[in-house]
């Protein structure tokens, strides 16, 4: 839970989004649509105008979503509870988290153009 809040922390910053959160932050800065005053974008790739460069958003922002509806929020309200294996589960996730961190730091942040 704490690299989820903290990745979704780092995103906010590196965005100067502190008004989204989770996935209505990582949906808005994934988006293939242009950056707009206030609303700057993450960019995994030059627009190229190929699928490719939608494919990567588009799965990146699935991904996240993925990542904060099924790991993070379920984890923040209900009690866990240990059938064995629990390490390994954490594992699992706290490298899924890990990924998306790098995208995040990887990615170049799209700003609207001046007026």
């Amino acid at each position: 839970m704490e690299a989820a809040k903290t990745i979704n922390h780092e995103a906010q910053q590196k965005l100067g989004r502190m008004d989204l959160s989770e996935r209505k932050l990582f949906n808005d800065a994934f988006s293939t649509n242009p950056a707009k005053p206030g609303a700057p974008r993450l960019r995994l790739a030059k627009n190229d105008g190929g699928d490719t460069y939608a494919n990567l958003h588009q799965g990146a922002r699935a991904f996240a979503e993925g990542l904060y509806a099924g790991i993070r929020n379920p984890g923040m309200h209900k009690p866990q509870e240990n059938h064995g294996g629990q390490q390994q589960l954490a594992l699992e996730q706290l490298a899924a988290f890990s990924l998306l961190a790098r995208w995040i730091d990887q990615a170049e942040v799209e700003t609207a153009p001046a007026n």
